[in-house]
């Protein structure tokens, strides 16, 4: 169901040590509806480790990516943020490549087809890859063509035979999906044509430290990014970076352009500035995982005390947040030993079981309901919006405690 690889994915260097410390967890994201076959899995290690030898951040436990994938419930229309952000993501990429003619995009890890509907609309010829049946579904009844199978050599050789090669191969938080993340960039490199465009996003380690994105840390998320020992991958992979974008999404990210390396693209400065800034600030020091343990450490201590206290005056606590990365800060901050209920406003995600803890997930309706008094937001990077959807909530004495990066409360 796992193993555990002991060389960097990226250099193949066996002089890896341990970053930061996560418990075990079942798949994150295994949010299940009760009856399911596979509705109990086993928690699996997942913590974080970084090479010595290049300085890239990733999990060595690897689990078995059908078990991760198999299942998969997320839709990018989901995600609050992302269709404004692909929006803004189509109009600076094509203003990047400049270029007059229309252009064949494929999209890897296209999920329902969010990114590529925004670029058809500009008139662009598209086709998604994607390793879910079940989103490719959703996809093609938004009317975008996906081939369904993760990226690797053998699906690169079967999307260019029938398909031919293409001008732009995106790809968004799926390249730190791949173990054999070389067979994945060289996989890419045989789709583009010779003046193709590789761009990719991935989150930063730099922001995953500086803001403490801990939660974006499990079994999916194998790479965490950063610019130095990315641009010594790519290069051996035939690839070149050539520029980077900072974008906030997923608590802060980078957007990726790179070309062959026959191409005469040059390099442009901001690739080298934001190497000297990752050497400059020591992100490569694994003394700033150690201040961000501590840090988890404190919030977990001060949380537990508010938490038995809230069960012994009140009885319950409801978490806000049926999501990868609130799975990941419940188990983190061992929180959902205090749980009874679960709330998301997703209706996906609403009626189904949390991973390990079998929480029951419902609509806000629920905290009235159920006359829930407090509330942790464990999607905490959305506590703005639930916060603002819920009001009748705190008009009625309810509270909300936001968990992280620091404790806070909400009260009228």
């Amino acid at each position: 169901m796992f193993y555990t690889r002991t060389t960097c994915r990226l250099c193949d260097s066996p002089d890896v040590s341990i970053a930061f410390k996560m418990p075990s967890m079942p798949p994150v994201d295994n949010y299940r509806l009760p009856g399911d076959a596979e509705i109990v899995l086993p928690a699996f290690p997942m913590d974080l480790y970084m090479c010595q030898a290049c300085g890239h951040a990733q999990l060595l436990d690897v689990v078995d990516p059908d078990i991760l994938f198999g299942n998969y419930i997320y839709t990018s229309s989901s995600s609050p943020d992302l269709d404004e952000h692909f929006g803004k993501y189509v109009e600076v990429v094509l203003r990047f490549l400049n270029q007059p003619k229309a252009l064949k995009v494929l999209d890897v890890g296209s999920n329902d087809g969010l990114l590529l509907g925004k670029f058809k609309a500009f008139g662009h010829s598209v086709l998604g890859v994607d390793a879910s049946e079940a989103v490719a579904k959703i996809a093609r009844n938004h009317g975008i063509e996906t081939h369904v199978g993760y990226l690797n050599k053998a699906t690169a050789a079967q999307v260019t035979a029938k398909y031919g090669k293409f001008d732009l191969v995106t790809a968004n938080n799926v390249f730190s999906h791949a173990d054999n993340l070389q067979e994945f960039a060289r996989a890419v490199e045989t789709l583009m044509t010779d003046n193709a465009t590789f761009v990719f996003e991935v989150s930063y380690l730099k922001d995953l430290v500086d803001k403490s994105v801990i939660d974006y840390v499990y079994h999916e998320h194998l790479c965490h990014h950063s610019i130095k020992p990315l641009k010594q991958f790519l290069e051996l992979c035939g690839l070149k970076l050539v520029n980077v974008d900072r974008v906030a999404t997923k608590g802060g990210s980078i957007r990726c352009y790179a070309v062959k390396k026959s191409s005469p693209a040059a390099e442009l400065p901001v690739v080298q500035a934001m190497i000297t800034e990752e050497l400059e600030t020591g992100l490569y020091d694994l003394a700033n995982f150690k201040k961000l343990a501590k840090q988890v450490e404190q919030i977990k201590a001060e949380l537990h005390l508010i938490c038995k206290d809230v069960i012994q005056r009140q009885g319950q606590i409801a978490l806000y947040g049926a999501a990868a990365t609130a799975t990941v800060l419940n188990y983190m901050l061992d929180i959902n030993q205090y749980g009874s209920l679960i709330i998301d406003d997703n209706p996906v995600r609403q009626q189904r079981l949390s991973p390990g803890f079998m929480l029951p997930v419902l609509p806000a309706s629920a905290l009235l309901e159920h006359h829930v008094k407090t509330v942790i937001i464990s999607a905490w990077r959305f506590a703005d919006l639930i916060v603002e959807r819920n009001k009748e909530f705190l008009d009625q004495g309810g509270v909300f405690v936001i968990p992280f990066p620091a404790i806070r409360i909400i009260k009228k």
